[in-house]
């Protein structure tokens, strides 16, 4: 199976430019059949396409199509129409026909004998053939080649084309052997040739539909090319490519517009942008041409060797300033202005930058003079403030990091000190008066820990500054009572449920859980020592069980 769709010299194929159609045909020849047998001599067709096309028209053509390809066909060829119009409409179609008394059909490749219930997707509908080429503004002709083949298509569906077709006005049907047809249509396609004449002058042929005696279907002097030249001239002004122009000119090197197409072409290579693509920069030259821009201040959007709408109008710009065709393009002397200048600029730019510099330098080395060089903590951190990258940067910083390393001695030995005094006393006010001067110092956590023990040894005393002898004796009381932890933390659940606070329930008792036993025992009407003795835990144990029997 081939297909193809060809679009003559007349309307710049090779451009791939839809130039405005006046002229379209339709050439299918489909010979070999999968199911129903040869179609003798249907191939021949496949000439009507050359012949049409060397007089000026659009062909859609193709040999062997299943039906869903000629469909394709036609509607490429109908679009066309929709499109751009149509002066003139040629539809050959030779191959395997079938009829019944509701129209005909073109079949496809792939037809079988399926009969009419199934012959659309079989075939190609005649009438919507005749009804696409009744869109012709001037002329159509149907050309028919049946190949006469006796095949089965099924109930309800003949073989052939049926005698009469429901031809739309202004369409004219002729039919015939396949040769003949192409035949009669080579004959038709001369210029001031009448379709009725052909079909008079050759008695295999038989016509209906709109043949007409007088009018020709090409008039007399009907030139194709001059009309191409016109129209191909057009589309490569449409597309002003190079190429455009060029593919015209292949064509019709000595066309009516030539020289109008060889100016074009002139242009086009000697435009701005031609003559920049010429010197084919380098993706490293473009970056260099960039920084030059940007180092002569004017702004590309980036240095990434890519010329886009801010490298284009930071070249127009500098055009600008050096008086120069404002293109946005580069020619090679202008790259090599570009160059010096931004070379130049460049020096005087380090210049500039190792003036500043040095003056920089000079003012550092000034302040450093006033502030760091007098080597105390202040003035070594004001020149830092002011100068944290400076030349003295780094000395500052080993000054400031000795002297927080000598005064972190020295707070070390002052607390070491305290210390001493502290433990040398070994009493509550001894090492309470290290935790006021010293409460986050080294020996904080050890100070505390000997103060819990000195308050619940027996040498201490609670509330801390009472040791009389009711306070010895509920220590004492305490003690004998042998209180193991769960007891303990018994006794501290006990107190908070009653409302009083214990601090932590860890079975420690604390200053905190001190007070709470003293407020308890006053609510108990016993005497508040602070150390539980039998008696409370008595009336502790025993609420708790009148809790429990509630």
């Amino acid at each position: 199976m081939k297909m193809r769709r060809l679009i003559p010299v007349l309307l710049l194929w090779f451009l791939g430019v839809q130039a405005h159609a006046s002229n379209l045909a339709l050439v299918i020849g489909n010979q070999d059949y999968e199911s129903l047998g040869t179609a003798r001599g249907a191939a021949v067709v496949a000439a009507a396409g050359d012949a049409l096309e060397d007089m000026g028209f659009r062909v859609f053509s193709g040999e062997g199509l299943s039906t869903e390809e000629i469909r394709a066909q036609l509607s490429g060829m109908h679009e066309d129409i929709l499109r751009d119009g149509a002066e003139r409409v040629v539809v050959v179609l030779a191959g395997h026909f079938g009829h019944s008394r509701s129209g005909g059909w073109f079949m496809g490749s792939e037809a079988e004998a399926q009969g009419l219930a199934l012959a659309d997707g079989q075939g190609l509908r005649l009438d919507i053939v005749l009804e696409i080429a009744a869109l012709a503004s001037d002329s159509a002709v149907i050309w028919l080649g049946d190949s006469d083949g006796a095949v089965a298509l099924g109930n309800g569906l003949e073989a052939g084309l049926p005698q009469r077709l429901m031809v739309p006005q202004g369409v004219g049907v002729v039919r015939g052997r396949p040769d003949q047809v192409l035949d009669g249509l080579r004959q038709t396609l001369r210029p001031g040739t009448a379709l009725s004449s052909v079909v008079d002058r050759n008695r295999n042929l038989s016509g209906e539909g709109a043949i007409p005696t007088l009018v020709p279907f090409l008039p007399e002097g009907y030139a194709p090319t001059a009309r191409a030249d016109q129209r191909a001239f057009a589309a490569a002004q449409e597309t002003g490519t190079e190429e455009a122009y060029q593919a015209y000119l292949d064509t019709f090197p000595n066309g009516q517009n030539a020289q109008a197409a060889r100016a074009a072409l002139e242009r086009i290579r000697n435009s701005p942008e031609r003559l920049e693509d010429a010197l084919m920069l380098t993706r490293a030259e473009r970056r260099a041409i960039q920084n030059d821009l940007v180092v002569l201040g004017y702004d590309t959007r980036g240095i990434d060797g890519i010329f886009g709408p801010g490298t284009r109008g930071a070249i127009t710009n500098w055009q600008r300033h050096n008086e120069l065709p404002d293109t946005g393009y580069l020619t090679q002397d202008q790259i090599f202005q570009l160059a010096r200048q931004g070379a130049d600029r460049t020096l005087e730019l380090e210049a500039e930058e190792r003036a500043r510099r040095e003056a920089e330098e000079r003012r550092d080395r000034e302040y450093w003079a006033a502030t760091g060089a007098v080597g105390d903590e202040a003035g070594l951190r004001r020149y830092l403030e002011r100068y944290p990258e400076g030349i003295f940067a780094g000395l500052a910083g080993d000054r400031l990091e000795q002297i927080a390393a000598e005064a972190e001695e020295a707070l070390r030995s002052r607390d070491l000190a305290a210390w001493r005094r502290a433990r040398g006393r070994d009493d509550v006010a001894g090492y309470e008066a290290y935790l006021d001067d010293w409460p986050d110092g080294g020996f904080a956590d050890v100070v505390r820990s000997r103060l819990r023990d000195l308050q619940t040894d027996s040498d201490g005393a609670w509330p801390p500054g009472r040791d009389n002898a009711a306070i010895r004796r509920a220590r004492a009381q305490e003690q004998q009572l042998g209180l193991a932890e769960p007891t303990r933390l018994l006794i501290e659940q006990r107190l908070a449920r009653l409302g009083f606070d214990p601090g932590p329930v860890d079975g420690v008792f604390d200053d905190q859980t001190r007070e709470a036993i003293a407020g308890a025992q006053e609510r108990f009407d016993l005497q508040p020592t602070g150390y539980v003795n039998q008696d409370l835990l008595t009336m502790l144990v025993s609420n708790l069980f009148r809790e429990f029997f509630r």
